[in-house]
């Protein structure tokens, strides 16, 4: 029997909605710091992470640039998020057009990173999520090199790990283990339903405390 997607045990998930889950179980340390945002306020994330780290790049002017990257970027699948891992460099965009054009063709899911991108114009108006500090006009050839992927990364003092589950909007960026994906959809669906119930209760009654103290959520 296939396992649910995730579009399937997520039908209504956002980032707060998975902290809060995720405080449920008191992993309370998994969100990516405030100025990780998305490109364009429609983008969103939903999927597993596959996982990359750049370091400063060893070589100024390279015989043959982005190999790391290249070769990185075969394994990479669809559904998948990139994670790019940089130590909040603000070195050079990790980011731009061409390689979202290769991923959509991919289908792949989106891009995340805790350092800068580049070609913001022609990709903010695209379907493709993306987040990350800000932009620079800088490229990454002779500035940061991709030196692993496959391995966890840690952005921001949170782990993610290939596998684990990214949950991205404008209130910022939620990182679910893999290990704990059932029970957090779980939580989250319960959550809705008592928000719904919530809302239904204040517009009858018109009483925040009212409607706290029956359903407890808020």
């Amino acid at each position: 029997m296939s396992q649910p997607s995730l579009r399937q045990l997520f039908p209504t998930v956002s980032s707060a909605l998975a902290a809060d889950a995720l405080d449920h179980l008191n992993l309370t340390n998994q969100c990516l710091a405030p100025d990780v945002v998305p490109l364009s306020p429609s983008h969103t994330l939903l999927g597993r992470a596959f996982c990359l780290r750049a370091e400063p790049a060893r070589e100024i002017r390279p015989a043959v640039p982005y190999q790391g990257l290249l070769h990185a970027m075969e394994h990479v699948q669809a559904g998948e998020i990139v994670v790019f891992g940089t130590g909040r460099s603000g070195a050079a965009g990790v980011w731009g057009e061409l390689i979202t054009t290769a991923c959509r063709t991919r289908r792949v899911a989106g891009a995340l990173t805790d350092g800068l991108i580049r070609d913001a114009a022609k990709l903010a108006g695209g379907p493709f999520p993306i987040f990350s500090r800000g932009t620079v006009p800088y490229d990454s050839k002779g500035r940061l090199d991709v030196v692993a992927y496959g391995e966890p990364v840690t952005l921001d003092g949170v782990p993610i790990r290939p596998g684990d589950v990214l949950v991205g909007d404008l209130d910022g960026v939620t990182v679910i283990p893999a290990e704990v994906t059932g029970r957090v959809a779980e939580l989250v669906a319960d959550k809705v339903a008592a928000e719904d119930a919530f809302r239904a209760a204040v517009a009858e009654s018109g009483s925040l405390a009212d409607a706290f103290r029956r359903y407890g959520v808020l």
